[in-house]
C-alpha cells in the first residue's frame, strides 16, 4: 500500500516577503512604518547650497586721452599742462607724442628740452611733430631755443611738411649753421631745386664766416640741385670757385663736383676736378666718383679715356669692388684697342675674391662672347656663386648665337626655362636663319 504524503492545509498564510536591497541597505518589508520612513528620510540627498548673488556690474574705465577741458564748476585749473592744438583739433585721432605730453600733463611733470627732442626723433609723420610743436610753443613764451628749433625744423623735413618747415626757418631769429645747412638740403632732396638754389645765395651773403661741415653739407645739396636742372654756367661755375677757395675739393664735396660736370658733358673739366682730387691730401678719391667717371665715359663713346681712368684708380691704390670691375668689363667688351686689358681685369677680380659676383660674371660673359672666346665665357659663367641671374643666361646664350653654335644656344633657352627664368629678344631660329 503506497505511502501517502501529508496534505496541505487549505488556508494559509501569505508567504512572508523577499527582502529587497536600496542603495546598498537591507530593508524588511515586515519593518514598521516608523522605522521605515526614518530609514528612507536617511536616504534621500541634501539640498543644494543657494547660488550667490550675482557681482555688481563693472564701472567703465577711462579711455585715453583724457581732455585737457576746463572743469564744469567754473574754477579755472592752472595746474593742467596747455593741449596740444594739433592733436586736441581735427579729425580727433591723437598722435603718440600727443598722448605721451597729455599724459605727462596729468602726471603733472613738466617736459624739458631733452624729451622734446626725444619725441621729434620718434615722430613719424607731421601730425605728431605738430602736437610737439603746439605744446612747446605754448610754454616758450620767449621763443624756442635754437637747438630745439633744429630738431623742429628737420622733423618738419624728414616728414615731408617743407611749408612748416620754411615756417619755422623764418620764425628763427638767429641762424647757426645748421639752421641753413637743414633748410638747404631738404629744399634739394624734397626736389625744390629753384629753392634750394636761392637760399644757398641768401646764406652765402648773410653768412659770411659760415664754415667747417655744416658749408660742406650746403655745397653738396645745392650741387645736387645744380646738377638736376643743368645749372653750369654761371651758378655752377660760381658753387665751383667756392668749393676751391675753401680747400673743399675731397670727399663728398668733389665728387658732387664731378658729378655736376659729368651731367652737363664736361669730361675736361670732370678730369681736372678728378686730378684735383687726387692731388688733395685730406681724403683718398672715392671709388664712386671714379665709377661715376668711367661710366659718362663709356656711355659717350670715349672707351680709350675710361680705360686711363681705371689704370689712374689702380695706382692710385683704391681697392676694387664688383660695380667698378663690372663697369670696366664693359667697357673692355666694347673697345677694339683693349681685347687683352679684359684679362688683366679678370685676374683683379680673382685677386679681389669678387669673381664669382653676378655682375662681375655677367661683364665677363659678355666681354669673351664679344671676342669670340666662348670656352672662356663658359668657364666664367660655370663660377658664378649661386644661381646665375637673367643677365648670365642672356650673355651666355647670346654669345652662343652670335658664335653659330645654335644648338648650344638652344640648350641655355631650355635650361633657362627650367630655371624658372626667360629670355626677352632672343631669336635663335630666326639668327639661324639670317646666318
Amino acid at each position: 500500500m503506497a505511502r501517502c504524503s501529508p496534505a496541505k492545509p487549505l488556508c494559509t498564510t501569505a508567504a512572508a516577503p523577499r527582502p529587497s536591497r536600496r542603495r546598498g541597505l537591507l530593508i524588511s518589508a515586515s519593518a514598521s512604518p516608523a522605522t521605515t520612513s526614518t530609514r528612507t528620510h536617511r536616504l534621500l540627498a541634501l539640498p543644494k547650497p543657494p547660488k550667490p548673488p550675482p557681482p555688481p556690474p563693472l564701472l567703465p574705465r577711462p579711455r585715453l586721452p583724457i581732455s585737457n577741458e576746463a572743469p564744469t564748476n567754473g574754477k579755472p585749473d592752472d595746474r593742467r599742462e596747455p593741449s596740444t592744438g594739433a592733436a586736441s583739433s581735427g579729425s580727433g585721432s591723437s598722435s603718440g607724442a600727443g598722448d605721451v605730453l597729455r599724459l605727462m600733463g596729468l602726471l603733472r611733470v613738466a617736459p624739458d628740452e631733452d624729451v622734446y627732442v626725444s619725441l621729434l626723433r620718434g615722430s613719424v609723420d607731421a601730425a605728431e611733430v605738430a602736437a610737439v610743436h603746439a605744446h612747446v610753443a605754448a610754454r616758450a613764451a620767449s621763443g624756442l631755443p635754437l637747438p630745439l628749433a633744429n630738431r623742429l625744423l628737420l622733423a618738419y623735413a624728414t616728414c615731408g611738411d617743407m611749408s612748416a618747415a620754411r615756417k619755422v626757418f623764418d620764425e628763427i631769429p638767429v641762424k647757426d649753421g645748421i639752421t641753413w645747412a637743414t633748410m638747404v638740403s631738404a629744399y634739394s632732396d624734397g626736389c625744390f631745386h629753384d629753392e634750394a638754389i636761392r637760399l644757398f645765395t641768401r646764406m652765402c651773403q648773410e653768412e659770411q664766416g659760415l664754415a667747417g661741415d655744416l658749408l660742406g653739407h650746403a655745397i653738396v645739396a645745392v650741387l645736387r640741385s645744380c646738377a638736376r636742372l643743368s645749372r653750369l654756367r654761371g651758378f655752377g661755375e660760381q658753387v665751383h670757385a667756392l668749393v676751391v677757395k675753401t680747400k673743399r675739393v675731397c670727399g663728398d664735396t668733389g665728387s658732387s663736383l664731378l658729378q655736376l660736370y659729368i651731367a652737363s658733358n664736361q669730361h675736361d673739366s670732370a678730369r681736372q676736378v678728378l686730378q684735383a682730387m687726387r692731388c688733395c691730401s685730406q681724403e683718398p678719391v672715392p671709388e664712386a666718383a671714379w665709377t661715376s667717371f668711367m661710366t659718362a665715359c663709356h656711355r659717350d663713346g670715349l672707351l680709350d679715356e675710361a680705360i686711363y681712368v681705371f689704370r689712374d684708380m689702380v695706382s692710385s691704390g683704391v681697392a676694387r669692388s664688383s660695380f667698378s670691375l663690372s663697369t670696366i668689363l664693359a667697357v673692355c667688351a666694347e673697345s677694339e684697342n683693349c681685347r687683352c686689358y679684359g684679362q688683366q681685369v679678370h685676374g683683379d677680380a680673382i685677386k679681389h675674391g669678387v669673381e664669382t659676383d653676378q655682375f662681375v660674371v655677367s661683364g665677363l660673359v659678355h666681354m669673351y662672347a664679344k671676342q669670340g672666346r666662348l670656352a672662356d665665357a663658359a668657364r666664367a659663367f660655370e663660377a658664378v656663386g649661386g644661381k646665375p641671374d637673367a643677365v648670365c643666361w642672356n650673355a651666355m646664350a647670346m654669345g652662343y648665337a652670335r658664335g653659330g653654335w645654335y644648338r648650344e644656344a638652344t640648350r641655355m633657352m631650355y635650361q633657362m626655362k627650367a630655371a624658372g627664368l626667360d629670355l626677352p629678344g632672343l631669336n635663335v631660329v630666326g639668327m639661324a636663319c639670317s646666318s
